[in-house]
């Protein structure tokens, strides 16, 4: 009869840190260079010309309607078939970096439409500058109302890079995959696996919360909605 033993799978724990420095470490650079991405779509999509617009939306609606795991396939695959050799950490980041930027642009996208007109023409009928405008009036109302949809979206690029295991990243999805193959312990396995993705979701959340009420507090007209 099965029992449940979480010692059976203690010597494969050694390899555990590593894979979970991998996971964050791709997790973190996709989160700048999707928030970089998604500076530029935002940018596209609201621009005056309809040409940067049509770039904008039609990223945005691509790329938010193909599954990510197509997405790193194509990015890994597609690529090596063009004769870019890349390896696999690079084809997630790549692959991930697109889909969130598509999602960021998004946001920011919510955020700045959200603000009523009346307030950019009320600021200017009072000589505030362009600078003065976004710094004191649109970006502290924005970043209010994209705060939490990033932090949601901050969780799932940490969800989604368990994906980068199907083209050999040594993250943890992939130790997961590889010791349980080794040890047969799957439940333990995939259990410590859960724990450890709840883990580092909790992680930034507190984070974001943390961040969020200093920035909050600091900016103009501060303090929590």
């Amino acid at each position: 009869m099965y029992e449940f033993s979480l010692r059976a799978i203690s010597s494969y724990l050694g390899l555990l840190p590593g894979a979970v420095v991998v996971t964050l470490w791709l997790s973190i650079l996709t989160i700048l260079l999707s928030t970089v991405v998604g500076i530029i779509g935002v940018l596209c999509r609201v621009s005056r010309l309809l040409a940067l617009r049509f770039v904008g939306t039609a990223y945005v609606e691509v790329l938010r309607n193909i599954p990510l795991l197509v997405v790193i396939y194509l990015v890994f695959f597609g690529l090596a078939q063009l004769g870019l050799l890349v390896n696999g950490f690079n084809s997630a980041l790549i692959a991930l970096t697109l889909n969130a930027g598509a999602y960021m642009t998004e946001i920011f996208r919510g955020g700045l439409v959200a603000i009523p007109r009346g307030q950019y023409e009320a600021a200017r009928s009072q000589g505030m500058t362009a600078a003065q405008l976004y710094r004191y009036i649109v970006f502290p109302q924005v970043f209010r109302i994209i705060y939490a949809p990033l932090g949601n979206l901050f969780i799932g690029i940490v969800i989604g890079s368990s994906l980068a295991s199907v083209i050999g990243v040594e993250e943890l999805a992939t130790w997961m995959h590889l010791v349980g193959d080794q040890s047969f312990r799957y439940l333990e396995v995939f259990l410590v696996a859960a724990l450890v993705y709840v883990g580092l979701a909790q992680g930034i959340n507190v984070v974001r919360l943390a961040t969020g009420h200093v920035l909050l507090r600091s900016a103009p007209g501060g303090g929590h909605r």
